[in-house]
């Protein structure tokens, strides 16, 4: 049969990110990785691709270089079961100067001890996937608004605002609110987690301080946002962007309406609110999650269900939850897939 479509494999890796999205057309297919989870995940993604025959994919790309997005796709690089054709991947080194950086990282350690180890875990991995795509000769490009991945379209971040996010790095004083805001959202976390587990646990989402209040970390911001379309229906894979980068994709691509869409940062309430999913409004979300109380948020999951978005998570149905699929158009059957149980309602 000659196959036109589109699938999207979200595989079921907890709080991690590896999703396989697959075009056809004339009955030919091309495959590009976004992300592979944690590094304990990397044989999990190499499984799953096996299962479906597949040796080699066209294009892989790490969003942004945070652990469960980067580490596996450092064993997916380095496996001699997978080919691939192009990496796409961001090279801080080339936007920012290291020994200034350096600098401000060893002047703000001690009042930013947690954001400083993020962000030089992070420059790490971006430095060992290089590396790694290097030593198997494939070129390399770094992922920037307006540029094409294969059949993908890169709507963020903009070359500007990616190279702002670095500057924010070398400033003690916004290293420092960083700080700041992670010890915040966490004594917040704990309150709720308080509140939760005394009788008046069935207000605890009063307790929750709204969508997309509390900000997001730059390094998730930098998280590269692709685009697809099929005919009329359009896709958005949005890896951990928050609030910020999400609109500025926004202003400059149509991204309303969507058919299909990835919720982002496993259904963290920082990542989106309202406003953006009101835009978005897609017929159906899927979310990589372990499907505790942070991931997905209740607030979030109700809040596109209530612009009649259809929601699906890698942790449901319980115990074990599953990989999902979504498909457009014609693409090859599935006998070993059964038809995906939309989320509950969290908490319910």
């Amino acid at each position: 049969m000659s196959y036109d479509g589109i699938e999207v494999d979200m595989l079921n890796l907890g709080n991690a990110d590896s999703i396989l999205v697959t075009q056809w057309s004339a009955g030919v297919a091309s495959r590009i990785l976004i992300d592979g989870g944690n590094t304990s995940d990397a044989e999990k993604v190499l499984s799953f691709l096996s299962s479906r025959g597949i040796k080699y994919l066209n294009h892989i790309v790490c969003s942004h270089p945070h652990d469960d997005h980067a580490g596996g796709l450092l064993g997916v690089v380095k496996s001699p079961n997978i080919d691939f054709g192009q990496a796409w991947v961001h090279l801080p080194w080339k936007h920012i100067d290291q020994s200034v950086l350096t600098t401000a990282l060893n002047r703000s350690e001690a009042v930013a001890k947690r954001v400083v180890t993020i962000v030089r875990g992070s420059v790490q991995s971006s430095q060992d996937l290089f590396n790694a795509i290097a030593a198997r000769g494939k070129p390399i490009a770094e992922p920037f608004q307006g540029m094409r991945i294969g059949f993908l379209f890169v709507c963020g971040p903009s070359l500007q605002f990616y190279e702002q996010l670095l500057k924010d790095f070398t400033d003690f004083e916004k290293l420092k609110a960083m700080e700041q805001s992670m010890v915040a959202h966490d004594a917040q976390n704990l309150v709720e987690m308080l509140f939760e587990t005394t009788a008046f646990a069935k207000h605890a989402e009063a307790a929750e301080s709204g969508l997309g209040k509390a900000p997001t970390e730059p390094e998730n911001n930098s998280s590269t946002i692709l685009y697809a379309k099929h005919a009329e229906d359009a896709l958005l894979f949005t890896a951990d962007a928050g609030v910020e980068a999400l609109a500025a994709a926004r202003q400059a691509y149509k991204l309303a309406l969507l058919s299909w869409m990835q919720i982002p940062h496993h259904g963290s309430r920082r990542n989106v609110n309202e406003d953006l999913i009101n835009y978005f409004k897609p017929k159906t979300a899927f979310v990589s999650a372990d499907g505790t109380k942070k991931h997905p948020r209740r607030a979030v999951v109700n809040a596109f269900k209530a612009v009649g978005t259809q929601v699906f998570s890698t942790h449901y149905p319980p115990p074990n939850g599953g990989n999902k699929w979504f498909s457009l158009g014609t693409v090859p059957r599935r006998s070993d897939y059964s038809p995906a149980i939309p989320l509950y309602e969290a908490d319910k």
